[in-house]
């Protein structure tokens, strides 16, 4: 594995604690291994912070050490995109608190690390509904669905993860935060900075919290299955 400074070790200790810095080999191997078991990073600690301002800082650390930094969510991914080589792993796991619902104008502010079916069941229980929807729910985190623009099954009529989405913060690469959180339905205001974000995957920021569109709850669901025997049936 990856040696990291010691220097940047002893920094990144003192500020969140020995707790949230992950060393010993057991420790590491949930955080390292993609879904599939097929890839595995090569990375000697993984960081656990649980505010925005705890990344921001450790971040900044990051860059004035030289240290590559890789956010990951509920590492439910299937490319390989949370794999790591050298540097730090930085999960988002503790930033799990969903902050306010809006059952008036239909909205939800979460932190990053929010389990999707979390969420979901927030959402049902204030009258509402978050239509995100996708196999991992029970275990992936909101940041990563941002991150990767997630489509699940209700792409077709609700959007991709991008169209659910009102306002949002960002740790930046310096370790500044970018905060935007704003909950309007119409704003033409300007440049929509948000969906540089949404999609990029970590590349340009870390997603620490967003504020999410929901919908009246349907009043009845119901599935229908059609079964055709020609692809180009479906058209």
């Amino acid at each position: 594995m990856t040696k990291l400074p010691k220097v940047f070790l002893k920094e990144l200790t003192k500020l969140l604690g020995r707790n949230a810095v992950l060393t010993e080999t057991e420790d590491l191997l949930p955080y390292l291994k993609d879904e599939r078991g097929l890839l595995e990073s090569d990375c000697s600690l993984v960081i656990r912070p649980k505010t925005t301002g705890e990344i921001s800082e450790t971040v900044g650390l990051c860059a004035k050490h030289r240290v590559p930094v890789v956010p990951l969510g509920g590492n439910t991914g299937l490319v390989g995109g949370g794999i790591a080589s050298g540097g730090v792993i930085l999960s988002l796991e503790k930033l799990n608190r969903i902050i306010h619902i809006d059952t008036l104008n239909h909205t939800m502010t979460v932190e990053a690390g929010c389990i999707l079916a979390n969420i979901q069941k927030a959402a049902d229980e204030a009258g509402c509904l978050f239509p995100l929807s996708l196999g991992a729910e029970g275990s992936c985190q909101i940041g990563g669905n941002l991150s990767t623009n997630a489509g699940g099954v209700g792409v077709l009529h609700y959007g991709n993860a991008r169209d659910l989405v009102l306002g949002i913060e960002v740790v930046l690469p310096n370790g500044l935060i970018y905060e935007n959180l704003k909950a309007l339905r119409k704003d033409n205001t300007g440049y929509d900075l948000k969906q540089l974000f949404i999609g990029a995957e970590g590349t340009l920021g870390i997603i620490t919290k967003a504020v999410l569109k929901l919908y009246p709850r349907p009043r009845a669901f119901a599935t229908i299955l059609v079964a055709l025997e020609e692809l180009d049936e479906i058209l």
